[in-house]
């Protein structure tokens, strides 16, 4: 009889005895198991199917296979018999015999099996497989490679793939058989896996793959490889869209910091290794475009950024490189011989393309731009000392108002650190009170009373001793503390007003001027801050006006009469500062909400003794006249100009013949005492 062993195969090693199955004991033993009597048997339990068959003797012993027990085989008779060796030795060979039967219809079973399972996963997987023989002929291919080359999959064994789509680069040119990695393969034997390469399909179209070549070996000798690939178009797409992210601007377009840093080092060493730059290293800032975004919001910006950005690379020529660095900040590298002449060059061309007027809607822009230009990197050893010195030419440009253009100079070097040192000390100056205010009396031409005053700030310097505005202003503007500044002048200034309004009956008709910078201006929320703080300080709007200069306003015209209009609205009085300075539209003028103008002081100096300018107030006089409102004169520090503007009309004046800035508690001294 055959039996079956423990599915794992396992050896026992129980102690002989009545207490162990038989199938135990022959599965444990290392040979056949002769048993001569079992009616007497000690060595293990003999199976009551024996017994009441009448059995007497037997033989049994394990059917081995290559890697487990297949089971057993057993001979039993119902006499007592001695089985001999050749009795033994007959089993063991059939034993032998059933375990080769087992083995090779168990194999042929899982070959059958395996071959089903590699032709499913074949006809499955999205990747083309296709197999070559030693000849470089195909001897299979799976769906995939019929679907991605567009050949019939019954057509294409014995064909030549490589002579089907591995013939050509993707410029057309031939692609020799010599050089192809999947035929070189089957030369030596090594697997090669290529990451990127092209394949034809069957209508004449390219399409990138990556695959994967296999030597196929039979006694160690190459009969063959089997070839994966897959399409990578997808993956071609992906990685072209994550370097274009990488390199450029997602908002306009234009090349980003990245890129053009890499380029600009591209440049240096290719400057260095001929012994000169021919380049130049522009940096542009649109001037106070900070003002549009905080007004009007950052959708009008951004489109009015990406318009910008366009014109900007219109005006350059082939091989110059420009790219955003964020915000409303550019930079461009100028490629040419005469690069400090064609950087001029180029930066005159944007500022020119920039007077042009940027429309958003029914927003109109004039922009203007500061450039700062390094022309000649032979003694630049990096990037960042190029960036630095275009970026302190572009301030050096600012400083001296907008639209302008600078190329850099060594000295702007003590210039930039002179900046730096005071930028520094003005923000501890605001933490420490360094700042205070000096206010200088405006009076009335006709009977010279003090009507109000102007703060103006000073900075008592730890060092320096006082500095006036003009020193440390143009810092504030450039670093951005323009606008706490501000918030201090303002708050403090109303602050006096409301004592002296207290303190003084006197006052009780006067005014107090705080000038208003273009930053303070171009912040969206400047009519709130105004408001918070009068409601600090108590002080009634109607004794508060606020001075912005001809020129800031001119800029943003439109926006500049909605922020005008919330201000008057908070019952504030305008005044247009430096009247006359700039550039004013008798329309916008007359649409702007203000109360008075301020003729700048260049044209009431030495204005008794100059036509020119004498006839100029004249007409800012009967200009303001005409539009309704009050003028008042800067710079009055003689009585030949004080004469002059009382003949012209003018109603206020302010200036040296009548007082200098002063401390709070002598300029509290001008004012009047009450009418009786």
């Amino acid at each position: 009889g055959v039996g079956t062993a423990d599915p794992q195969g396992s050896t026992y090693s129980l102690p002989a005895g009545p207490g162990r199955s038989m199938a135990a004991y022959v599965q444990s033993a290392r040979g056949p198991v002769v048993i001569e009597d079992y009616t007497t048997e000690d060595r293990f339990t003999v199976p009551e199917m024996f017994l009441r068959a009448g059995m007497q003797s037997g033989v049994a012993m394990v059917i081995h296979g290559r890697d487990a027990q297949y089971g057993f085989l057993g001979a039993h008779t119902r006499r007592k018999r001695v089985f001999t060796e050749d009795d033994v030795h007959f089993l063991q060979s059939l034993a032998n015999v059933l375990s080769e039967a087992v083995t090779r219809t168990g194999a042929e079973a899982a070959l059958a099996a395996s071959n089903r399972l590699g032709r499913l996963i074949l006809e499955a997987v999205g990747e083309g497989i296709f197999g070559i023989d030693r000849s470089g002929r195909i001897t299979f291919v799976n769906p995939a490679t019929a679907q991605l080359t567009g050949y019939p999959a019954d057509k294409l064994t014995g064909e030549d793939p490589h002579a089907l789509w591995h013939h050509s680069k993707p410029d057309g040119k031939p692609f020799p058989r010599s050089k192809s990695p999947i035929l070189k393969v089957l030369a030596d034997g090594r697997r090669r896996h290529v990451r990127e390469d092209w394949f034809w399909r069957a209508d004449g179209r390219i399409f990138p793959v990556d695959y994967v070549v296999t030597p196929l070996l039979e006694d160690d000798r190459i009969c063959g490889a089997v070839v994966a690939f897959r399409d990578i178009t997808e993956r071609k797409k992906a990685e072209k869209a994550l370097t274009y992210q990488a390199y450029h601007d997602e908002l306009t377009g234009l090349y980003n910091r990245a890129f053009f840093i890499e380029r600009l080092e591209r440049a240096m060493r290719a400057a260095r290794g001929e012994g000169s730059g021919h380049f130049a290293v522009m940096f542009l800032d649109i001037d106070d475009f900070k003002f549009v975004n905080d007004s009007l919001g950052h959708t009008v910006g951004d489109r009015l950024l990406r318009g910008i950005a366009m014109r900007l690379w219109n005006t350059l020529d082939p091989g110059d490189v420009i790219a955003r660095f964020g915000g409303d900040e550019f930079a461009v590298l100028v490629d040419g011989r005469d690069v400090p002449g064609k950087g001029l060059a180029t930066a005159e061309r944007i500022h020119e393309e920039l007077k042009k007027p940027s429309r958003v809607d029914e927003f109109e822009f004039y922009l203007t731009a500061s450039i700062g230009i390094v022309g000649d990197v032979a003694g630049y050893d990096g990037v960042d000392e190029v960036l630095r010195d275009a970026d302190t030419a572009m301030f050096q440009a600012k400083s001296r108002g907008k639209g302008n253009s600078e190329v850099f100079d060594r000295a702007m070097h003590d210039r930039a650190s002179e900046r730096l040192h005071l930028e520094t000390g003005l923000r501890r100056a605001l933490e420490h009170g360094e700042i205070y205010l000096a206010y200088q009396p405006i009076f009335r031409l006709p009977d010279r009373r003090t009507v109000g005053f102007e703060a103006l700030a000073r900075w008592r310097h730890p060092s320096r001793g006082i500095l006036s505005p003009a020193v440390f202003i143009p810092v504030a503007e450039a670093s951005g503390l323009i606008l706490p500044l501000g918030d201090f002048v303002l708050r403090e200034c109303c602050g006096r007003m409301r004592q002296w309004l207290t303190d003084h009956p006197g006052a009780a008709g006067m005014s107090m001027s705080a000038n208003i910078s273009a930053k303070q201006l171009m912040q969206g929320d400047l009519a709130a801050r105004v408001g918070r703080i009068l409601d600090e300080t108590g002080l009634d709007p109607r004794h508060l006006k606020l001075e912005i200069t001809e020129t800031v306003l001119m800029e943003n015209a439109e926006m500049a009469v909605a922020l005008l209009t919330r201000l008057r609205d908070l019952g504030v009085r305008l005044s247009v500062d430096d009247f006359g300075t700039g550039y004013s539209s008798l329309s916008y003028l007359r649409r702007f909400p203000v109360n008075e103008l301020k003729i700048d002081r260049s044209f009431v100096s030495n204005m008794d003794g100059n036509p020119e300018k004498f006839e100029i107030v004249r007409a800012i006089v009967q200009l303001a006249r005409a539009l309704n409102l009050d003028v008042c004169a800067e710079g009055v520090e003689t009585e030949a100009e004080f004469d002059g503007l009382l003949s012209l009309g003018c109603g206020l004046g302010q200036g040296y013949l009548h007082a200098r800035p002063l401390p709070a508690d002598e300029a509290r001294m001008f004012i009047p005492a009450p009418p009786a």
